[in-house]
């Protein structure tokens, strides 16, 4: 499928927001993406030796992980400011910045690759992952991962549904959603990794808890995310007001930590 001039907007509205978010990202929103690093790693089979390519890095933190595993890691991230917040915390990798598709290795380089919910990000889906498993030896393994349904990850689907209850209207200029959203099942994803070549392709639900108090979890969705942020703020100070108070409502029932979920998918090239 081609990418629109939509798809294209969509990827230039993230950019501009990760751009804004390098610094905030890491000890709010990441520490929740956290949650999925070790089933990942166990995933993609990253041991002692293993050379991993990790693309939307973000801050390093699963890259830190691998290493500590004894990997050989190669982490990339289209923002700059992020790819370099890594660079800084993983002396051990090499850190790039490299968008996707498009990733500056030759073919056959890695023997797994893992990209941490940042499939969801790109404007051209099939090219992503086919350039991933480009990159990937015969035999090799990807992982990626996104986010399930909001009504099984209420981590961020409390938010979509505060925004309803209040029925605030989606801001001007807000993409309704991504390129990657005809793909946000079980199915159409492991659909997408066939049709890249990848063999052996399964897709699973993992689930976990994210501990955080309400207040905080308000900020760090504000200032770790681009498109559920992008619903909430730039508004008039009343209808933020009114989002606040019902995700107030709603997050009550969450005392003992916000559930989240996602798929993880995995495939082998041939």
């Amino acid at each position: 499928m081609a990418v629109t001039a939509d798809d294209e907007e969509f990827a230039a509205f993230e950019r501009r927001g990760w751009a804004r978010r390098s610094a905030t990202y890491h000890d709010g929103f990441g520490a929740m993406t956290a949650g999925l690093h070790e089933a990942l790693l166990d995933a993609a089979a990253v041991g002692a030796g293993i050379r991993l390519l990790e693309v939307g890095c973000g801050t390093g933190r699963l890259a830190a992980r691998a290493l500590a595993r004894g990997a050989r890691v190669v982490a990339t991230d289209a923002d700059r400011r992020m790819a370099g917040a890594a660079a800084a915390a993983l002396p051990g990798a090499l850190v790039r910045t490299a968008r996707l598709p498009g990733l500056p290795f030759a073919g056959a380089e890695f023997d797994a690759a893992i990209g941490a919910f940042v499939i969801n990000h790109v404007p051209d889906p099939p090219a992503a992952v086919a350039d991933l498993g480009r990159v990937l030896r015969p035999g090799g393994r990807l992982v990626l991962s996104c986010w399930d349904t909001a009504e099984r990850n209420r981590a961020q689907g409390v938010f979509f549904d505060a925004v309803a209850e209040a029925g605030a209207a989606r801001p001007p200029g807000v993409p309704a959603g991504s390129p990657f959203a005809r793909y946000a099942g079980p199915e159409a994803l492991a659909g997408l990794l066939r049709a890249a070549g990848l063999a052996e392709v399964r897709v699973e639900r993992a689930g976990w808890t994210h501990r955080v108090d309400a207040d905080r979890w308000w900020q760090d969705v504000l200032d770790g995310t681009v498109l559920t942020a992008a619903l909430i703020e730039g508004r008039p100070p009343q209808e933020v007001e009114r989002i606040r108070a019902a995700y107030g409502r709603l997050a009550a029932r969450y005392r003992d930590g916000f559930p989240a979920a996602a798929l993880v998918a995995v495939g082998t090239r041939v």
